[in-house]
């Protein structure tokens, strides 16, 4: 489920190591393998009479691991036994009729199972009490779920991995409330774009910061140069985003994953300072528990499949297809009857993909260790696209005597993206802008000679099953992700806990992109007049970050009040250095950079160092009812003007759990916040720009760019409110949040046209405003528990934005123009309004310009269910967006090339009305999608018992993004070809196509 408020979080105080917050009878669970309905309740007064032996096995509801040291008492005795390191249990001398067996442990609730006079085995799942579940509040802080004054969304490790995806960002798509997680493309390896409570920034850094085991680690997207041979970044968009690049996260092996915290708010992510406008996801990763090794290997075989198809025009007669191609003696293909389906050709691939994980984590003495390695081989849907990795990491934790820990983790990863040849171009050869061009009729399959036909009618020639096959995309990146971490306990007594921590951690990848385009594709030399292109991009990225801070509790025995002080500094840095190589007219169609007689090269290079420095105080008073915290972070970084100055983010919050005599309320708890976060300038905004490719007489010069410095220029801020209510009731079968906010960002980084006298055209500057406002709630219920088990939660969520300061005249930012649609930043404006030619003025002219659409939903909604029964467990989830608009203009190449399934229908009144109505290609984007399924058989202990050395076997079937309900007539209305963008979102411009995709896994524990 969601774990934005986590069953019994705002449970009532433990008492004795257990937490439930009414009586263990008043809500009997059961185990996974029910008693006879004639079992009575309780077993009889007397004393057990000893003859039959239960065996049986106690999982952690969460992780599903075998639960160790878990007491086992037969009700009404004092006979029990302990659970094994693997869960497993064995009770002889139990009464040969029906018993009760009690389960407690130290971290969790306690529960009651009946078992039947004939019932031998049982299986009993154990939830976590939670009283001591311990959310991020600091750098170096933690508080309990239950006295957090934030929203915070939690998503755990059995929700990330129970569907396989190819990324972490993909794992927690329509799981958070008020995080809008949209894939860029189909393609495989990733692309996805994460956007937390609205739009907070028009010309600055997008992407939320992400921490993984303390290191800052990179989500950069770097463009793989492709716009090189496509020229996609000529005419009104010169973004090289085009490029359908993958955002780096993609990189990380999300069955390492322990838990996921998603700070929204700014008092939640606050204490990150200048990065974390976008929100903060601070990622855990496992590391070992129980001292005796566990071993874990799964096996995962599936396929991806062509989700959904734009289809077609079909000619019935060779008249009516000569009509349509003037220009082309059609005669020449058309055969009576016979068509093609050209996207099933480029697309339809189902080959088989796999996964194969194993790990191992235990303890030996002081020492404690997880190891995970993983292979991975997706099979893209297109042909010679698909995506690699493979990863191994080394947790470790060390104790060096009664005062010091030590933890250190470490990651290496590879992975392989083959991206193919999809999204916007200019010259006519990507894949979706050439189908609309290859009628139904022409056979644009090889020969049997092996070579493919141009495509005559096109301009280019391009034939996209040839371009499949031929060319390449490639990016290839090696990972290292590292962290170490010491924890000194200088001073313990029974009241004081000074702790002082030291954090290093690195995030270093190499990126590399192979392009090539050899002399035999069709649309060589038509493109740009020389045969053959081979492109070479290697990036080099590293992030370093570094930490000390000291860490104070006081806890009187009383208990009246619990403080912690927190105090610290970090140095933080991020490199990239990227070159691209590109090389046209190759020599014998060698594909060596080297081999070309056209060759260029550009490099960009971009280095920052932060520093910060903060102090925080919390304090729980009243019982621990009452939770204040308060933190302030001071910062400088080389990306502002001043280098030197110090910018300062406050954070003040408070929570209120209210005593309750009502027996449907367990707790109930007010919160309020306030914070401040900022988001940096982008490296050289401060900088007036130099090209070094002048030539002056024969000599090297530097010319400049028209774009003018700022010395002044200084982080976007943004100060944000929430309020909210958490509610759990009916021990536990229901729990709620409510959470209302408010974000306004301030020194929003604009751009204005300067005088020409000052020899620059632009600048970048400090300016303007913009507000969001938004719900977010959540509500999970348990309606049925015993031998079916029933969970279903359902999360809400909207914002809207209003652009309430601008100082400098109404600007289009993105899109192609009012005639298709344009992204328009305009005073008492929505920030992400699409705006276009809406019909003739009064003057009979064209056009009226007018808001058209809006990128930003009505809402999104997410419904979650898990059902479990016996060994069974069929769980899914269903991601519901309303509203949101997008600019199909693949719908607008088809229709213009007349290849549009409806042309003949309404494809030339579209055409027609598009002349003087850009709206005619704004479409809704709402959709309700199976986002994923899973059905769970745990295989019989019986059965697992006569594997050698084997505990536990699990199988499972699942599939993801399966079924589809949209109006929308594109491939996917999920798609963003402008991705990683702040406003110029939802453009449909010749995406690589959706797919859905059909797993089954085998897990086998020893």
């Amino acid at each position: 489920m969601i774990a934005l408020f986590s069953l019994q979080t705002l449970a009532q105080e433990p008492t004795s190591g257990a937490s439930p917050s009414t009586p263990p009878a008043a809500n009997p669970p059961a185990a996974t393998a029910p008693a006879p309905a004639s079992a009575p309740s309780t077993p009889p007064a007397s004393a057990p009479v000893e003859g039959r032996t239960i065996r049986g096995k106690v999982f952690d509801k969460l992780t599903s691991d075998g639960l160790p040291l878990v007491r086992v008492i037969i009700k009404g005795s004092t006979k029990g036994t302990e659970t094994e390191m693997d869960g497993s249990f064995t009770l002889p001398g139990a009464p040969r009729g029906p018993v009760t067996l009690l389960f407690s442990s130290q971290d969790y609730k306690e529960r009651e199972i009946s078992v039947g006079a004939s019932q031998g085995d049982v299986r009993v799942v154990m939830e976590g009490s939670f009283s001591e579940e311990m959310v991020v509040v600091g750098r170096a802080s933690e508080l309990a779920r239950k006295n957090v004054a934030n929203a915070v969304a939690s998503v755990n490790a059995e929700e990330i991995t129970r569907t396989p995806t190819q990324t972490v960002d993909q794992a927690i798509q329509g799981k958070i409330a008020g995080a809008n997680i949209q894939s860029n493309s189909g393609a495989p390896g990733g692309g996805l774009q994460v956007r937390m409570r609205g739009v907070s920034t028009i010309n600055g850094s997008t992407a939320p910061l992400y921490v993984i085991d303390g290191v800052l680690v990179s989500d950069v997207a770097v463009a793989s140069g492709v716009f090189a041979v496509t020229a996609s970044v000529g005419g009104s968009n010169p973004s090289p985003t085009q490029d359908n690049q993958v955002n780096r996260i993609a990189d990380i092996n999300p069955n390492d994953i322990e838990s996921i915290e998603v700070l929204k708010g700014a008092s939640a992510a606050a204490i990150y300072g200048s990065k974390a406008a976008n929100g903060v996801i601070i990622i855990t990763t496992k590391h070992g528990r129980s001292a005796e090794p566990e071993v874990n290997v799964t096996q995962r075989v599936g396929m991806y499949t062509l989700a959904n198809k734009l289809g077609s025009r079909q000619f019935s007669s060779l008249e009516e297809a000569q009509a349509a191609y003037k220009k082309v003696d059609v005669s020449q293909y058309y055969v009576q009857g016979r068509a093609f389906d050209h996207e099933a050709e480029l697309a339809g691939r189902r080959d088989v993909s796999s996964e194969t994980l194993a790990s191992v984590s235990g303890a030996s003495g002081n020492t404690k260790y997880f190891a995970s390695a993983l292979v991975k081989n997706d099979e893209g849907i297109v042909a010679n696209t698909g995506y690699e990795k493979q990863s191994f990491r080394l947790n470790l934790g060390q104790k060096l005597g009664e005062s010091v820990d030590l933890s250190v983790t470490s990651n290496l990863l590879h992975t392989l993206g083959q991206r193919g040849l999809t999204n916007n171009d200019n010259r006519g050869i990507s894949n979706y802008m050439v189908l609309p061009f290859t009628p139904s009729f022409f056979d644009a399959q090889a020969g049997s000679d092996g070579l493919y036909p141009s495509n005559p009618f096109l301009g280019s020639t391009a034939n996209p099953l040839q371009t499949i096959a031929l060319m390449r995309n490639d990016e290839d990146v090696w990972r290292l992700v590292g962290s170490a971490d010491a924890t000194w306990h200088a001073w313990q007594t029974d009241e004081n806990h000074l702790r002082v921590l030291a954090n290093f951690g690195v995030d270093r990848f190499q990126q590399e992109n192979t392009l090539f385009f050899p002399p035999a594709l069709n649309f060589e030399p038509v493109d740009d007049g020389k045969p053959g292109s081979s492109l070479f991009g290697t990036s080099q990225v590293r992030n370093l970050n570094g930490g000390l801070n000291l860490v104070h509790t006081y806890s009187p025995t009383s208990k009246s009040i619990v403080a912690t002080t927190s105090g610290g500094i970090q140095l933080e840095e991020r490199s990239l250095d990227s070159v691209y190589i590109v090389s046209r007219n190759l020599n014998g169609g060698q594909q060596n950079v080297d081999s070309g007689t056209d060759v260029s090269v550009r490099q960009n290079r971009t280095l920052v160092r932060d520093r910060g420095y903060y102090i925080q105080e919390e304090a729980l008073l009243f019982d621990q009812r009452l939770t204040l915290v308060g933190a302030l972070r001071a910062e400088q970084s080389s990306a502002n003007g001043n280098p030197d100055a110090l910018f300062f983010y406050p954070k003040l919050a408070s929570a209120y759990r209210i005593p309750t005599t009502s027996p449907a309320f367990n707790e109930l708890k007010v919160r309020v916040a306030y914070g401040e976060t900022g988001n940096q300038p982008l490296y050289g905004q401060k900088f007036s720009g130099l090209a070094a490719t002048g030539n002056i007489g024969g000599n090297p010069g530097l010319v400049g760019t028209g774009i003018a410095g700022d010395p002044n220029i200084k982080p976007e801020r943004q100060r944000e409110v929430e309020a909210g209510v958490d509610a759990l009731m009916f021990g536990g079968n229901l729990v709620a949040e409510l959470t209302l906010y408010q974000r306004n960002i301030s020194d929003l980084l604009l751009q204005r046209t300067l005088s020409p006298s000052t020899g620059f055209a632009t600048q970048f500057f400090n300016g303007g405003s913009l507000r969001n406002r938004g719900v977010e709630a959540m509500l999970q219920v348990t309606p049925v528990r015993g031998a079916l088990e029933w969970t279903s939660a359902a999360t809400f969520a909207l914002n809207r934005s209003l652009v309430t300061d601008l100082p400098v005249p109404a600007f289009q930012t993105g899109g192609f123009g009012t005639s298709l649609g344009s992204f328009r930043i305009e005073k008492g404006a929505s920030a992400t309004q699409i705006v276009g030619n809406a019909g003739l003025d009064e003057n009979g002219e064209c056009c009226v310009v007018k808001k058209l659409g809006d990128t930003e939903p009505t809402f999104r909604m997410s419904f979650t269910n898990s059902l479990k029964y016996d060994a069974f467990t069929l769980s899914f989830l269903f991601d519901w967006q309303q509203g949101s608009d997008i600019i199909n203009l693949t719908r607008l190449i088809y229709d213009s090339a007349g290849a549009s399934a409806d042309y003949v229908a309404h494809g030339r009144e579209r055409l027609q009305e598009q002349a003087t109505n850009a709206g005619v290609y704004i479409e809704d984007a709402s959709f309700l999608k199976l986002r994923e399924v899973t059905l769970t058989y745990q295989l019989p202990p019986s059965f697992v018992a006569k594997l050698p050395k084997v505990k536990s076997a699990r199988l499972s079937f699942s599939g993801r993004n399966l079924l589809t309900f949209t109006g929308y007539s594109g491939l996917d209305p999920e798609v963003s070809n402008f991705g990683n963008q702040a406003i110029a979102r939802n453009i449909d411009v010749a995406p690589y196509p959706p797919s859905r995709s059909f797993w089954t896994s085998l897990d086998v524990g020893f």
